[in-house]
């Protein structure tokens, strides 16, 4: 059973998933809480299924691009829990993460997700018939920024952390680029996080090196 962290954002997750599938899952909006929060409801999400600590084979954490301190408190408590547990961890990016769950879409597909002071991190990829391939490093840009990129592409959608006055202006200034996804459907979700890293415990892989596995953190400029 692996148990997925993510904090990456004031739009927390935690999800349990085996080999039946997803076996639990909690998405909710932290209000910057995380610290006080993430532990707590990743054992009332064992309890849940009636499962001790010791039931876990491997724990996953969404490692950025985010917030500063949303960041660390998913990561730290992730390999905290590596250690104590003597489990595998495996990092996982938060853009990525975005992409796996559009990846039955057809396109261009902007991820996003807030990194504070009116930015993003953002990624490029193409997706289609359950696949998706990245296209472009993570990037830092603010709306005027995105807005920029989008129009020199072909139509993509959108998915991911958006405010209403965010969203509004892009589909208003690019009415023919983009297709912006509502905020469910562009959910970061922490049962994809938690899939994405039973399929690569199942393919044999060991994890990330729990000393070197740090966040992503972006830098404008």
């Amino acid at each position: 059973m692996i148990l997925a962290l993510d904090s990456s954002t004031a739009l927390a997750g935690l999800a349990l998933y085996g080999p039946e599938g997803i076996a639990a899952e909690f998405s909710w909006l932290s209000h910057r809480d995380q610290t006080v929060q993430i532990l707590p409801l990743a054992q009332k999400m064992l309890d849940l299924q009636k499962l001790t600590p010791q039931a876990l084979t491997g724990v996953a954490v969404a490692i950025g691009p985010g917030s500063f301190n949303g960041l660390r408190v998913a990561v730290s408590a992730a390999k905290g829990m590596a250690l104590a547990l003597d489990l595998p961890i495996y990092g996982l990016s938060s853009l990525d993460i975005i992409a796996a769950g559009q990846a039955y879409l057809d396109g261009e597909l902007c991820a996003l997700v807030e990194a504070g002071r009116g930015r993003f991190g953002a990624a490029f990829y193409r997706v289609g018939q359950g696949r998706w391939q990245r296209e472009s490093d993570d990037l830092n840009l603010d709306v005027a920024e995105l807005i920029e990129k989008l129009s020199q592409k072909p139509r993509t959608l959108v998915a991911g952390e958006l405010k209403t006055a965010q969203r509004d202006e892009l589909i208003a200034k690019l009415p023919d680029k983009v297709v912006v996804l509502s905020p469910a459907i562009g959910l970061r979700r922490a049962a994809l996080l938690a899939e994405l890293a039973w399929q690569r415990q199942q393919s044999g892989d060991k994890g990330d090196d729990l000393t070197n596995l740090q966040p992503i953190y972006l830098h404008q400029g």
